[in-house]
């Protein structure tokens, strides 16, 4: 698979990405949700499916191709996400991917086998029928070991039970510190205006210093980038912060960056640094739980959740599976 071709792939991911934000902010609720843990799990199904069911994730996942977006989530999977394994170094990336199939289907060793050199994910038989709440302390506990301890309980008490045959998991973690560090001295208190240009109290962050920041007609953005460029000089991850000139023109903002997917997230990327007088970051903490499988299927993506025979690449069975 060739550059073109997977960077087609990313250009259906960020679709991808502008279509899950369009759904789920909705509401004008803070959201915080990873494209890239959709990806990753959308692919794992793709590897173990045939069929109708085949069909339809790949034209979920966008018109790249089945190949081209097996191609990115392994690349993903083996470098960006592979950055630091065991921890220690910055950034310190954590992601744990899994699938665990009842014991009462036969899971198919090809399937495994390629998930784990190709996808860097883990396949496995869990006795859902007879004991659910203990498979799922332990596949709680596995990405807990696998992600040093920095996930826990990443599913609640009676998420699974009796009728569970089939669970994909992903835990994706990203801890990093600012390549330009803000001085914590410096915060101060201040009004951040909300969607319905009411205001609240919150700490900001403040800097000086010079900033990578692009202008465009109705909106700015920042980029922020983490310490870890590996000698190379550039940075590994970095934060973008879109920011309407609006306070009421967040919607707007959102509905432009769906617009026009293929260059415009390329074409807002600040090209150099800029001199600026005060800049304030608000400090925030974002979390949100979600029905990935209702909201798959409320955006069209149905007949992975149907009863049928299209996971044959997965599993060996001779009922339908749900």
């Amino acid at each position: 698979m060739d550059m073109e071709d997977m960077s087609g792939a990313v250009k259906d991911l960020a679709a991808l990405s502008t279509r899950l934000l369009l759904r789920l902010g909705g509401n004008k609720t803070n959201l915080a949700f990873s494209p890239l843990s959709f990806h990753s799990v959308l692919v794992l199904l793709a590897a173990g499916a045939t069929g109708e069911t085949l069909d339809q994730i790949q034209s979920f996942l966008g018109p790249s191709g089945g190949m081209a977006h097996a191609s990115l989530a392994s690349y993903v999977a083996s470098t960006i996400l592979a950055l630091d394994a065991d921890g220690g170094a910055e950034p310190d990336v954590r992601c744990a991917v899994g699938v665990w199939v009842d014991s009462s289907l036969r899971l198919r060793p090809a399937f495994a086998d390629k998930v784990a050199s190709q996808y860097k994910a883990a396949a496995r038989a869990m006795p859902f029928q007879e004991k659910a709440e203990e498979a799922r302390v332990d596949i709680n506990r596995w990405f807990e070991d696998k992600t040093g301890g920095l996930i826990r309980e990443l599913m609640p008490v009676g998420h699974l039970n009796s009728d569970t045959v089939l669970v994909f998991g992903n835990a994706l973690y990203l801890r990093a510190t600012w390549f330009d560090p803000f001085d914590p001295d410096e915060t101060v208190d201040g009004d951040f205006f909300l969607a319905d240009e009411s205001s609240v109290r919150v700490p900001f962050m403040k800097s000086r210093n010079s900033q990578r920041i692009s202008c465009h007609p109705g909106f700015k953005v920042l980029q922020l980038p983490f310490e870890g460029g590996g000698g190379s000089g550039r940075h590994s991850f970095s934060m973008h912060i879109y920011l309407p000139d609006e306070r009421d023109g967040l919607q707007a903002l959102v509905c432009e960056l769906s617009s026009d997917k293929a260059g415009f997230l390329d074409r807002c990327v600040p090209a150099q640094a800029v001199e600026v007088g005060d800049l304030r970051i608000p400090k925030f903490k974002v979390s949100r739980k979600i029905d990935a499988s209702l909201l798959l299927q409320d955006m069209g993506l149905k007949r992975p959740f149907w009863p049928s025979h299209d996971f044959a690449e997965m599993v060996d069975y001779s009922g339908s599976l749900r």
